[in-house]
């Protein structure tokens, strides 16, 4: 999938939580420590929810930010599932 798509995935579903500027500059920023660039491999996904994750534990506490990662995860497989 594009990072592009998987940006927008993420963000849709963070969003609610934390804001759409702070959800698509998160990820965005992580992106970019973890190399990610044109395309975003499944386990390149799994390492920027990795990321994503411990970052949400602050706003949301851990059982929240265990959801809103594992429904991020489910939006990213409906991409690909598209493809």
């Amino acid at each position: 999938m594009t990072t592009s798509e998987a940006v927008d995935a993420m963000v849709k579903v963070m969003a609610p939580y934390i804001g759409d500027t702070m959800a698509r500059s998160a990820i965005e920023a992580h992106c970019q420590k973890l190399g990610i660039a044109a395309t975003v491999s499944r386990d390149q996904a799994e390492a920027l929810l990795a990321k994503l994750g411990g970052g949400l534990n602050i706003f949301l506490g851990r059982d929240k930010s265990a959801s809103v990662i594992a429904e991020a995860r489910s939006a990213l497989a409906g991409l690909e599932a598209r493809r």
